[in-house]
């Protein structure tokens, strides 16, 4: 036996190490990440357990912004609302993404849903896309998954296969997909286990709007931790944001990756 030991020494050293691995993004709500089964293109990143950018997220609400001023005060990136179902495109989406491009902000953007059924966030998908159309985003294309309806423990498959189907379009139209919900609603409403091996998720709790503990920097991909927030550019509150992933640098992989495939 110890001389199997010896002989093997190394190759045990490599299995241990995986099951460690394994076991730590395991417990923190997220495995490794691997290719889908369908299109080997991987969309799920795992958290560098640290801040790498500070943001906001904006919609009609916040008016007119000086995304200038916006920059100016430190903020590096915006995730601007596309639209929401039933109303369609914000008013202010195409405004506010040309004037945060031009202000040299990363820019992504995000569809509120009140659709009740994979049917109704498939139409969600084609909503957006059709919306985002000829634009490019160094964040993700994210589903907003809050409308209160959908918070039912009876619907847990329902709501699972919802945001499957919604991140599966937007992938496919090779826009980097990611969800958006409470910490409340991805233990409790959706199948974490499979939807966090396969997409990104920006989480929300507000934690005395204070994000220097790092509460989520292992587990999940941004969090936002305030939605009273003041900046310069924006009059009254906006959502503050952190990133715990390098979101232009994997949006960049994914976009050459996914035109190399479609070339085949």
């Amino acid at each position: 036996m110890k001389k199997f030991f010896s002989g093997h020494k190394k190759s045990l050293i490599i299995v241990a190490t995986a099951l460690v691995l394994a076991v730590v993004f395991s417990a923190v709500g997220i495995t490794k990440p691997k290719n889908d089964d369908t299109d080997r293109l991987s969309t799920c990143s795992v958290p560098e357990g640290k801040v790498v950018a500070h943001g906001i997220d904006v919609s009609q609400h916040q008016g007119e912004i000086d995304f200038s001023k916006v920059k100016e005060s430190g903020v590096d990136f915006v995730i601007i609302r596309a639209g929401n179902t039933g109303d369609g495109e914000d008013p202010c989406f195409a405004s506010n993404y040309e004037n945060a491009v031009a202000a040299g902000l990363d820019v992504g953007c995000y569809w509120y849903t009140y659709a009740t059924d994979a049917q109704g966030a498939e139409k969600d998908a084609a909503d957006v896309i059709n919306i985002i159309k000829g634009k490019s985003f160094t964040y993700p294309v994210f589903y907003d998954f809050e409308y209160e309806s959908l918070m039912n423990y009876k619907a847990f498959d329902e709501n699972t296969a919802m945001i499957d189907a919604f991140c599966g379009a937007i992938k496919s139209e090779g826009y980097y997909p990611g969800v958006y919900l409470s910490s409340s609603t991805y233990n409790s409403y959706v199948d974490s286990q499979v939807l966090g091996n396969k997409y990104d998720f920006w989480v929300a709790e507000y934690d005395d709007y204070d994000y220097s503990d790092n509460k989520f920097a292992n587990s999940f991909s941004l969090w936002q931790y305030s939605d009273k927030g003041s900046v310069s550019g924006i009059s009254g509150n906006v959502d503050l944001d952190v990133a715990y992933v390098d979101y232009p640098t994997i949006t960049a992989k994914f976009k050459k990756e996914f035109r190399e495939s479609n070339k085949k």
